[in-house]
C-alpha cells in the first residue's frame, strides 16, 4: 500500500498523458504537486526540503536546457541561413535509389542530428528533406521515425545518460566506493559502453527494417527492401559499431554525433565508388498511383526547391564538423583540456540550509561550449542577416517553452521522491524500487527494459524517462 501512495505522482502523470491524453508540459506540474502534497501527508517533508528539492530539480533543468537551447538554436540559424539544404543536398546527389536515399537521410543524418541536438529533431529535420526530395509523406515520417532509434541513449551529446541519471549520484556514489569504481564519472561512462554494445548488437538491422517497411507499404511486398541487405546491413554495422567503440572509449557524449559522421563518411564513398551498388534502382510508383493515405496537406516535393542553394558541401557541414571537434578535443582527458573546461564550476550548497546540493560547470556543458559558442560564429560563417540571426533566437525560445516546463517539474518531482526519506523512513524512490525489486525477483533484468519504455511513451523523452525511473 505505501508503495503505491509512493508512486502516486508517476500514476498521476501516466493517467493525465496516457488517459487524458495531456502534452507533459502539463501533466508534469501536476505530478510535481501530488509529489508535493504527498511528501507533506505520507512523509511528513518539512516544506523548506520541498522547496530546497524542487530549486535542485530547477538547477539540473536548467544545466539539460542549455543544451537543448544551442542545440536548437543551431538547427534554426542552419535553417535560416541555407546551411542545412546544403547539407540534405549534397546527401541527395549520392544516388538516385529511393532506399540508399533513405539510408543515407533518415538513418545516418538522422542519427547525426540526434546526436547533436536530440529532443525530436532528427525526425523533425529528416522527414521534411525527404519529403523535399519526392518521397510520401507517410514514408517519409515512419522511415525518420524507424531510423531515430539506436541513437537516441547518446542524444543531445550524452544528455540522457549523463543528465539523465545526475539524479542519482548522491545514493550510488557509496555503492560505486564499494565496487571499486572510482568516481561517478567512470560510472556513467560504463552505462554508456554497455548501452553502446546493446545498440551494436540489435541497430545495424534497423535501416533493412526500414527499407523492408518502405517496399511493403509502397508494393506490399518486403522483397525490392530486402533485395540490397547487404548495403543495408553495412550502412547498421557502420553506425553502431562506430557508436559502441566511442562510447566504450570516449564516453556516452560522443557515441551518435561523432559514430554518425565517420560512418556517413565511410557510406558515401563505398556508394559513391559502386560497390555494393543494387543491380537497378528502385523508386515510388508514379504519383497518379500513389494511395489517398500517403499524403495529406502537405505534398511530395513541393519543397524541392528549398535544398538548391550555393553553399559548398564543406561550408555546410563546417558548424557541425567544428562541433564534433571541440567536444572530442574537451573529452579526451589525456589531452589535459578536460580539468581546464571543469575548472568552473557555479554550485549551491546546502540550498535553503538542507543536505541538497546542485551546481554547473558552464564551459564543459555543451549547450554552452560549442553550441552557443558556434552560434555566435554561424552568421559570420554564412553572413546572415541581423534579422534572421534574430528571427532564429526566438523561434528557439519558442521551441524550448515546452520541454523547459517539462523538465523542471519532472526533475522537481523526482527530487522530492528522492529527498523524502529521513528520520527512519525510506524516500518514495526507495519504496518503489524495493517493491519493484520484490515484485520482479530476478526477472527485473527482463522487466527494466519495460520500465523505460513506459517512462519514453509517458514523458516523449528519453531523458525525462531516465530521470523519473533510473532512480
Amino acid at each position: 500500500m505505501f508503495a503505491i501512495l509512493a508512486a502516486l505522482p508517476i500514476i498521476v502523470v501516466g493517467v493525465l498523458i496516457i488517459g487524458f491524453m495531456w502534452p507533459s508540459s502539463r501533466a508534469m506540474p501536476l505530478g510535481w504537486i501530488t509529489a508535493v502534497i504527498t511528501a507533506v501527508l505520507g512523509w511528513k517533508m518539512p516544506v523548506r526540503k520541498i522547496a530546497a528539492a524542487t530549486l535542485g530539480g530547477a538547477i539540473n533543468a536548467l544545466d539539460i536546457l542549455l543544451i537543448v537551447f544551442g542545440a536548437l538554436l543551431i538547427l534554426q540559424l542552419m535553417k535560416k541561413s541555407g546551411g542545412l539544404y546544403g547539407i540534405s543536398r549534397s546527401m541527395a546527389r549520392i544516388s538516385d535509389d529511393r532506399r540508399i536515399q533513405v539510408i543515407i537521410i533518415a538513418w545516418l543524418m538522422g542519427a547525426f542530428f540526434e546526436g547533436a541536438a536530440g529532443f525530436g529533431t532528427p525526425a523533425a529535420v529528416a522527414a521534411p528533406l525527404l519529403v523535399g526530395l519526392g518521397f510520401p509523406p507517410l514514408i517519409a515520417v515512419i522511415a525518420a521515425l524507424i531510423a531515430d532509434s539506436a541513437s537516441v541513449t547518446f542524444g543531445a551529446v550524452g544528455v540522457p545518460v549523463w543528465g539523465g541519471f545526475a539524479a542519482l549520484k548522491p545514493a550510488v556514489i557509496p555503492l560505486l566506493q564499494n565496487n571499486g569504481i572510482s568516481n561517478f564519472t567512470e560510472f556513467l561512462h560504463s552505462i554508456g559502453a554497455f548501452a553502446g554494445l546493446l545498440h551494436f548488437l540489435v541497430g545495424m538491422f534497423v535501416p533493412l527494417v526500414i527499407v523492408a517497411v518502405m517496399t511493403k507499404i509502397t508494393e506490399g511486398s518486403y522483397s525490392k527492401g530486402l533485395k540490397i541487405w547487404p548495403l543495408a546491413l553495412l550502412g547498421g554495422f557502420l553506425f553502431t559499431f562506430f557508436e559502441m567503440l566511442i562510447a566504450v572509449l570516449v564516453g556516452p557524449e560522443l557515441p551518435s554525433l561523432l559514430g554518425s559522421l565517420i560512418a556517413l563518411t565511410i557510406f558515401v564513398f563505398i556508394i559513391s565508388r559502386g560497390y555494393l551498388a543494387p543491380g537497378e534502382k528502385w523508386d515510388f510508383p508514379p504519383h497518379e498511383e500513389w494511395e489517398d493515405e500517403w499524403e495529406g496537406e502537405i505534398r511530395a516535393g513541393e519543397d524541392k526547391d528549398s535544398i538548391r542553394g550555393d553553399i559548398s558541401v564543406v561550408k555546410a557541414w563546417l558548424p557541425y564538423i567544428l562541433i564534433a571537434l571541440i567536444l572530442l578535443l574537451g573529452r579526451l582527458e589525456f589531452l589535459g583540456l578536460t580539468p581546464f573546461l571543469k575548472s568552473w564550476n557555479i554550485t549551491w550548497n546546502n540550498i535553503l540550509g538542507t543536505d541538497i546540493g546542485r551546481g554547473i560547470t558552464p564551459l564543459y556543458n555543451p549547450g554552452i561550449f560549442p553550441f552557443i559558442f558556434i552560434a555566435l560564429l554561424i552568421p559570420v560563417i554564412y553572413r546572415l542577416e541581423g534579422s534572421k540571426v534574430k528571427e532564429a533566437w526566438l523561434d528557439t525560445l519558442q521551441m524550448v517553452k515546452p520541454a523547459a516546463v517539462a523538465l523542471l517539474f519532472t526533475l522537481a518531482m523526482v527530487y522530492i521522491m528522492m529527498h523524502s526519506g529521513g528520520g527512519g523512513i525510506d524516500s518514495m524512490m526507495i519504496i518503489m524500487a524495493r517493491a519493484a525489486a520484490g515484485i520482479a525477483g530476478r526477472v527485473w533484468y527482463l522487466v527494466a527494459p519495460l520500465i523505460g519504455i513506459l517512462g519514453a511513451f509517458i514523458s516523449g523523452s528519453n531523458t525525462v524517462s531516465n530521470i523519473m525511473f533510473g532512480p
